[in-house]
């Protein structure tokens, strides 16, 4: 009579251990799924912040760096058959006290942004502009604020412009989607959309796609812009990429008139604030024939943070 008892409660024994192993790959697949995220954020942010020196804008994981920021940079361009450019620029974000880090001054020279859209590019009269920033929301997958300020020019130029930024993950792909709407007093209204793609070949290597499209109502078109890069840590203190992009416009149809490819090499030569860049490349415009323009860029940065 015991014989039918006991086999009526083996069946329960498995069960039990199915419940258990279900458990176990959950929680493995959890960690996993942590790992991989935080794997994702940390490469493409640490490729960024050596980088990517835009510290206000907030397509890049570089607005991760809490507090005051501050950046100089001096930087000269070479292209064949023109004088040699050089450059200035400085940028500075200041938390206000008891805000909350809520609300910061931003202090910065236009050719700042512009040169990271494309570092060998020359830009011709750079400008400074002063604008207070405030940060509707900040969370880690969502970042809205609103700025308010001046151009520095005659005559000078108020502004208005509000920023939204959302980061997602897609199995081993890492995107972040950016838009930018504006008033500018000289140009009128304005909307810039920007994709970035990260994919990690390894903890040293990362692939980066990207898109942008701007477009200004009083011009009625867009311009556009694609790249492709390929970054590489080589140590602690020293990193390089190679480097693609494509620029055009809608203003005739979608064309595209120039094409650049180059490689960069950065390195920290003191201390964890200073930066030397070297950018030697080629360009291929429609203003000159498409013919092979080299180019080559030498940029020194010092870069302070709280």
């Amino acid at each position: 009579m015991l014989l039918p008892q006991v086999e009526m409660m083996l069946p329960d024994i498995p069960r039990e251990v199915d419940r258990a192993e279900t458990d176990i790959d959950h929680d493995m697949l959890d960690r996993s799924r942590g790992w991989l995220v935080n794997h994702l954020d940390n490469l493409s942010g640490g490729i960024d912040s050596f980088f990517v020196d835009v510290f206000f804008d907030e397509t890049l994981p570089q607005e991760n760096v809490k507090g005051s920021l501050a950046k100089v940079s001096f930087y000269t361009r070479r292209e064949i058959g023109d004088p040699v450019d050089y450059k200035f620029g400085a940028s500075v974000r200041l938390v206000l006290p008891h805000t909350n880090e809520r609300l910061n001054l931003l202090l910065e020279s236009e050719d700042e942004q512009a040169r990271e859209g494309d570092p060998l590019e020359s830009i011709e009269n750079p400008t400074y502009s002063a604008a207070l920033r405030f940060i509707i929301r900040e969370t880690e997958y969502w970042s809205t604020n609103i700025d308010a300020g001046v151009k520095w020019a005659v005559p000078p130029d108020p502004f208005v412009r509000i920023r939204a930024r959302r980061l997602a993950y897609f199995d081993h792909w890492n995107m972040r989607i950016t838009q930018t709407l504006s008033y500018f007093t000289s140009t009128g209204y304005g909307e810039d959309t920007s994709l970035v793609f990260d994919y990690p070949l390894s903890t040293e290597r990362l692939l980066r796609l990207e898109t942008k499209a701007s477009y200004l109502l009083n011009d009625d078109f867009f311009e556009l812009r694609y790249g492709l890069g390929s970054y590489r840590e080589l140590s602690r203190k020293a990193a390089i990429a190679w480097v693609g992009q494509a620029r055009g416009d809608t203003e005739y149809g979608a064309t595209f008139d120039n094409y650049s490819a180059g490689f960069r090499y950065r390195r920290q030569v003191y201390k964890s604030w200073m930066f030397f860049e070297v950018a030697p490349g080629l360009e291929w415009s429609g203003d000159k024939n498409y013919e092979t323009t080299p180019v080559i860029m030498f940029r020194l940065e010092a870069v302070m943070a709280n």
